[in-house]
């Protein structure tokens, strides 16, 4: 099964003095990278909930919002007055430090949201089981999003091996049909670059050629390249979802294609392999955004 490494989940749940919302998102990111926003009267459960999140993300940069929202009874506010003595204190320090002769206003102190507490709900009304339970609930959303998106990549994945796949079938019948053409183009520079051919006898003219070919043939390539594409096919199965050997496979054929590139003087294999490299790259690209936990090779 393949996850994707991009997904959505969120959940809500309450009683009946407060709401705990929960929205999870995740993008694709080589290590786990946390970025949570989590409102202060659920701190106290951070620690569990960031262990609840990267025991189920394993990797990406996760986006993880948590609110509450309280039963309009609950909200019942008071002013800090000591905060707002401190506040005053400071703001008369920087007028008189900074010369600025300017009475301090209302709209001035109010950018100071902490003057003002909410003293109708408190860490003891905040039920733990139901924030832990709208955190697992948001998870299995993200979870089920992955999948699907899973699928999604998987079918691209697919569609783009097949076209590699058919590439290769026309590499591998051009390059069955070219080598008596090849024969021929050979023996033909060789009598125009050696004008006393004839004193070469057809053993050591077709020596010559025979050593020439060998260096041009591709046949080596196209089975490590064939047999890369069927080991990468299985890790598609894979339920571990080996991603480190992915891209190790995908180094390899990308090395075999540049060699049949270099090796070959046909110009249909030429441009059938600049289209297995794109091809190849993005598989590339696919693979990075497929979940999998890490391995050791």
């Amino acid at each position: 099964m393949i996850l994707s490494m991009t997904g959505y989940g969120k959940s809500e749940k309450k009683n009946k003095n407060f709401c705990v919302s929960v929205e999870i998102k995740s993008i694709n990111n080589r290590f786990f990278d946390p970025i949570p926003k989590i409102h202060p009267l659920l701190r106290e459960f951070e620690k569990e909930i960031m262990a609840l999140v990267k025991d189920e993300c394993i990797r990406g940069r996760v986006f993880i919002n948590l609110d509450v929202n309280t039963n309009s009874n609950l909200n019942q506010f008071t002013l800090n007055k000591k905060k707002l003595s401190s506040y005053v204190d400071i703001l008369d320090q920087v007028s008189k430090e900074a010369k600025i002769d300017e009475p301090i206003s209302l709209s001035n102190l109010l950018k100071y949201p902490d003057i003002i507490e909410n003293i109708g709900i408190s860490d003891e009304n905040i039920s733990k089981k139901i924030v832990i339970t709208a955190v697992k609930s948001a998870l299995r959303d993200l979870k089920s999003f992955r999948k699907k998106e899973g699928n999604n990549l998987l079918d691209d994945i697919n569609n783009v091996l097949d076209a590699i796949n058919r590439n290769f079938k026309k590499i591998e019948m051009i390059s069955k049909k070219n080598i008596n053409k090849e024969l021929i183009q050979y023996k033909k520079k060789i009598k125009n670059y050696m004008p006393n051919l004839s004193k070469l006898d057809d053993d050591r003219l077709y020596q010559e050629i025979a050593i020439i070919l060998e260096k041009k043939d591709i046949n080596e390539e196209l089975i490590r390249f064939k047999s890369h594409m069927q080991l990468f096919s299985s890790y598609l199965k894979n339920k571990n979802n080996e991603g480190k050997k992915k891209n190790f496979l995908l180094q390899e054929m990308n090395r075999e294609v540049n060699t049949i590139g270099a090796k070959s003087d046909n110009t249909k294999i030429r441009h059938l392999v600049v289209d297995v490299k794109d091809n190849l790259e993005k598989l590339r690209e696919q693979v990075q955004n497929i979940l999998w936990k890490e391995e050791n090779l």
